[in-house]
């Protein structure tokens, strides 16, 4: 069980909701996911980007990541001059990741551990950005509405969301529960304007919603934005034009495999008629000198019967 931060919620009875279990049980697991997907998905790198670049903009500000998970973001954004970070989870297995990269004393002084869904463990107004970052996709209809109320009560500034975009539908059963949530209109009934902005990448769009003093100071350069999703379209058609030479070559190695094996199998059958061969030619030497000793023993007794056969032998 991961150390409990100091600052760790009053804990009630939790959810045993599939989806949240699954993030509380494997969440340690995502450290080295993480690190595997960001070698062939851009995406990764590209939030990271859009995430540092907003804070830095943004700056003098008090932040809380919702579902900070192993701190991918928290470890970028603790880098910038005048950015108060923070982050809460419900999975304390994933805020064990955290101390790949932070002391423990900071992660107990920055990051809380608590429950799943209920009123969150800060007083009102406590930061000026609130931020998710592809976590509202893993939590229930049913509880995604409270956690949002939560987010405007404890926000000042304005809350910014990197999630799902509507285009890109969500895999129900992955993680034991993902869903897809209409942002804007579930800030509605919560009486808040939520603007959608555009995207840096395909998969997540920008969400923001201006609840106070500090306002946004920044939105991202369109420009700039437009040159992130060439960027993430090439190298994922790179990505696909080399997965697509490993699959070819696993078939071509295949086929090799398959050759070789036949191959070795012909040179065994070979070696064994060779073999074969060698024996019948050992037997067959062994009798032609079987048969040359009787010849010439046959060819000795007609020399001494033709000798003893001679006139004047006085053989008879």
């Amino acid at each position: 069980m991961p150390h409990e931060s100091s600052q760790s919620a009053e804990r009630g009875p939790e959810s045993t909701a599939a989806n949240y279990l699954y993030w509380q049980q494997h969440g340690g697991e995502w450290v080295s996911e993480y690190e595997a997907r960001k070698r062939n998905q851009p995406l990764y790198h590209i939030q990271e980007f859009m995430l540092v670049e907003y804070m830095m903009r943004n700056a003098p500000a008090r932040v809380l990541e919702f579902g900070c998970g192993v701190g991918r973001h928290l470890r970028n954004l603790l880098a910038i001059p005048d950015i108060d970070v923070h982050g809460y989870d419900q999975s304390p297995t994933m805020v064990a990741g955290c101390r790949r990269w932070a002391e423990q004393a900071w992660i107990d002084a920055h990051v809380i551990v608590g429950k799943s869904t209920g009123p969150l463990p800060y007083p009102d107004r406590s930061f000026d950005i609130v931020y998710t970052a592809e976590v509202l996709v893993h939590v229930r209809p049913e509880d995604v509405e409270g956690i949002l109320h939560e987010l405007i009560r404890i926000c000042k500034g304005h809350i910014l969301h990197l999630e799902r975009s509507p285009d890109c539908r969500v895999t129900a059963n992955s993680h034991d529960g993902c869903w897809d949530h209409d942002l804007p209109g579930l800030y509605a009934r919560l009486g808040r304007t939520c603007d959608v902005l555009p995207r840096g990448y395909r998969v997540h769009t920008p969400y923001r919603v201006v609840l106070g003093e500090p306002g946004p100071r920044f939105t991202w350069s369109e420009n700039l934005l437009a040159m992130y999703r060439i960027m993430e379209q090439s190298l994922a058609e790179g990505f696909g034009d080399l997965n697509q030479q490993l699959c070819d070559a696993a078939v071509a190695r295949t086929s090799l495999e398959v050759q070789m094996a036949d191959l070795q199998s012909r040179i065994g059958r070979e070696q064994e008629a060779r073999s074969q061969a060698e024996s019948q030619l050992a037997q067959a030497l062994a009798t032609c000198r079987e048969l040359r000793s009787r010849l010439a023993a046959v060819d000795e007794f007609v020399r001494r019967a033709r000798y003893l056969l001679r006139p004047g032998t006085g053989a008879l």
